[in-house]
């Protein structure tokens, strides 16, 4: 039984029996037919590398790219004791002392690695801004009440590759 992870042989790679090529002479065309495909398959490969070398193009392998968005909230007000219910000197204390309540998004990503790799064979760890050019957060909250509805990175120059991001309000 063939493991998941081995190819299927291909056409080209199959050989055929030397009792066939007593029976049928024109076997030898089909087998130096065999050996002209390998060789271009062996220079369209190499004159594919030599390009995009040229170019400056990286070769691109699909991966997956998982992302993690999660949430925490902090000095939220209970449902039994509303903030609104407390007298306004108690109020405008808490705020004060640093105690409002916030909120933070945090966006993360990083590449799941191949099938089988190890940790000799597994590629060097990507930052998840490398693959981003800008990122737009919107958030769903009333226009009239909130101005600012509308988060937005966008990649600079100079800037650090970084593994995720984070918004608090």
């Amino acid at each position: 039984m063939a493991t998941p992870n081995t190819k299927r042989k291909r056409l080209i790679e199959k050989s055929l029996p030397p009792k066939i090529e007593s029976y049928i002479p024109e076997s030898r065309l089909f087998l130096q037919l065999q050996a002209l495909e390998r060789k271009l398959d062996s220079k369209i490969v190499r004159k594919r590398l030599e390009v995009q070398e040229a170019l400056g193009k990286p070769v691109y392998k699909k991966r997956i790219l998982r992302i993690f968005v999660s949430n925490l909230a902090a000095n939220q007000q209970s449902a039994a004791v509303p903030m609104y219910d407390t007298d306004a000197e108690t109020r405008e204390a808490k705020l004060d002392a640093g105690e409002a309540p916030s909120w933070t998004l945090r966006v993360e990503g990083r590449l799941v690695d191949p099938a089988g790799a190890t940790w000799k064979t597994r590629p060097p760890p990507h930052k998840f801004s490398e693959f981003l050019n800008s990122m737009v957060v919107e958030l769903d909250r009333d226009p009239e009440l909130y101005t600012d509805n509308v988060v937005q990175w966008r990649r600079e120059a100079v800037e650090n590759d970084v593994d995720g991001f984070e918004i608090k309000r």
